[in-house]
């Protein structure tokens, strides 16, 4: 894990000459790392990863990707950076599990063969092959958020991003999504997930960035930034040791 997957330098987003969201952030994520992004409401952390993906334009600075930069390639990184949004329901498409997964890679003009062949794989790796001709709408909400996974996994994203995938889970679908994110992270996928639930996976996390007022205010290991989030308007349980934060995975 020491190859650089992201860099980012100097990005800077705006809504007219009064509203900076983002105030020239600078950063970089490790190839097969998992990145915990948190910050208080209105920090920007959604806005980061829709202009990372290419959703939104970026005003100021340089996005690279794998070294090369991508700033000016905004249909590359739609292709080769995929994001999960919290509502699962949004990305929903297809009128069965199969047929939302296969979407994406239709749009890609992959021969069926091959189609074919990474809907296997993914089902397979997220344990949903049972729900293969389901309705995406009749699912659990844990399951919902395996499917809206999967249909980013299929494309095979160099850079996984998750906005608040724990958000209106139950208890088991929260633990079974954080699992299913540390396995992918395991095989090799570099992740950025945002939440505010950090209590849920700040100790699973190899790298912390912490946003606040449209600033990047905190970077490090989840160690060294532990003692001063709650400075910067994040909860975290009171006088809780690190280690004693992977409850949920136990």
């Amino acid at each position: 894990m020491n190859d650089e997957l992201l860099r980012v330098e100097g990005l800077t987003y705006a809504l007219g000459e009064d509203k900076t969201i983002l105030d020239h952030l600078s950063f970089s994520v490790r190839e097969g790392s998992f990145t915990l992004l948190c910050g208080p409401n209105g920090a920007g952390k959604s806005t980061l990863l829709r202009i990372l993906k290419g959703l939104y334009p970026l005003e100021e600075g340089t996005i690279f990707l794998e070294g090369k930069d991508v700033t000016k390639k905004e249909k590359h990184r739609l292709r080769e950076i995929g994001l999960v949004f919290q509502d699962a329901d949004s990305q929903f498409v297809g009128q069965s599990v199969e047929k939302d997964i296969r979407f994406g890679v239709e749009n890609l003009a992959l021969p069926v063969e091959e189609q074919n062949r990474r809907i296997d794989e993914v089902l397979h790796l997220l344990s949903m092959e049972e729900q293969r001709h389901r309705n995406p709408h009749t699912l659990s909400g844990g399951e919902k958020r395996k499917l809206a996974i999967a249909g980013v996994l299929v494309m095979q994203p160099k850079l996984i991003l998750l906005d608040e995938p724990f958000a209106n889970l139950d208890y088991q679908s929260i633990v079974a999504t954080l699992k299913l994110l540390l396995r992918l992270q395991k095989n090799g996928h570099t992740i950025i997930l945002v939440s505010h639930e950090i209590e849920k996976c700040l100790a699973h996390a190899d790298h912390v960035l912490v946003l606040s007022d449209s600033l990047l205010v905190e970077e490090g290991s989840p160690k060294k930034v532990l003692p001063r989030l709650s400075g910067h308007g994040i909860y975290v349980p009171h006088d809780t040791p690190l280690e004693k934060l992977t409850w949920l995975t136990q």
